[in-house]
């Protein structure tokens, strides 16, 4: 063992006496490391991985690939942070400013107000390493909502136009997924919002949105709830073409509204969707918009 010991520092001092040419040089002929690169998404281009609306993404989980592949985000514009300081929290001003100006390019890209369809943005900040590289660009894309309307479905093809003519991306019908069902057939606990076609069987069905006025997140959820039921309330008498005293009379259609969350607030949007809701055990196969007073269709 000992004289494998002296061979291998002698090959060691051989192997170093060759590669220098000049005394405490060990560094000449080697080429310095690459710098990391970040390259930017594009408009056009398309994104996979998981991630909630709303919520800062994780940039690991946003990968580029073609189109024609599955892909969960679809990128419509990109546009630059302040250069000073350091990278901005995402709930901050200019963070908000980029998600407002990411919802008026989503929605230019659909051809019609995002919060109608069965979309909604994804916003991508530069991340620590690429921020200390200088990258201050943020993405904008968007994304097909799931089965609960904060999640991303995989998808292929684009999602550009798809709220102009025949709106294939509109906000329309929908089924729910729960447990627990009252004597009136109305489920207790509501666990999925699976948009579907207004032709297959479904329970719910969207009636318009609601915008909170500005300040802050509010601190009383009853309040907050018992503020959007009541406008959501209004928003599906009109849709129904109905009045207000009866469709409070009736027993066969409940009101409820999803969106508001704290995240969704610190970015500045403080929309909710407004649903009409009928028993789980009359399934509906067409929309019931313009029912009037009479009785759900069978």
């Amino acid at each position: 063992m000992q004289q494998r010991h002296h061979f291998v520092l002698a090959l060691v001092a051989v192997l170093t006496l060759a590669g220098c040419s000049a005394p405490g040089d060990i560094t000449r002929g080697w080429s310095a490391p690459a710098a990391p690169s970040y390259a930017t998404p594009r408009p056009g281009d398309c994104l996979t991985g998981a991630f909630s609306a709303f919520e800062q993404p994780d940039r690991a989980v946003a990968g580029t690939v073609p189109c024609t592949a599955e892909h969960t985000v679809e990128v419509v514009t990109t546009g630059d942070l302040p250069a000073d300081g350091a990278p901005p929290a995402w709930d901050s001003d200019p963070v908000r400013a980029a998600f407002a100006a990411c919802g008026t390019a989503a929605s230019e890209y659909l051809g019609g107000d995002w919060h109608t369809g069965r979309v909604f943005p994804y916003l991508s900040l530069p991340g620590a390493p690429a921020w200390n590289a200088g990258v201050r660009t943020w993405v904008c894309g968007l994304a097909v909502a799931a089965d609960d309307l904060f999640g991303p479905l995989a998808r292929t093809g684009s999602l550009r136009d798809g709220l102009k003519d025949t709106r294939p991306l509109a906000l329309g019908c929908v089924d729910l997924d729960g447990s627990g069902v009252t004597p009136e057939g109305f489920y207790t606990s509501i666990d999925a919002v699976v948009p579907v076609l207004c032709t297959d069987a479904h329970d719910t069905e969207f009636a318009g949105l609601y915008t909170a006025p500005e300040g802050p997140f509010p601190a009383d959820a009853a309040a907050l709830n018992e503020t959007v039921s009541r406008a959501c309330f209004t928003q599906v008498a009109a849709f129904l073409g109905t009045t207000e005293p009866q469709l409070y009379g009736r027993k066969d259609i409940y009101i409820f509204w999803d969106g508001l969350t704290r995240s969704q607030w610190q970015l500045g949007d403080r929309v909710a969707h407004c649903f009409l809701n009928v028993p789980a055990t009359h399934p509906l196969h067409t929309s019931v918009r313009g029912l009037g007073s009479g009785p759900l269709p069978s």
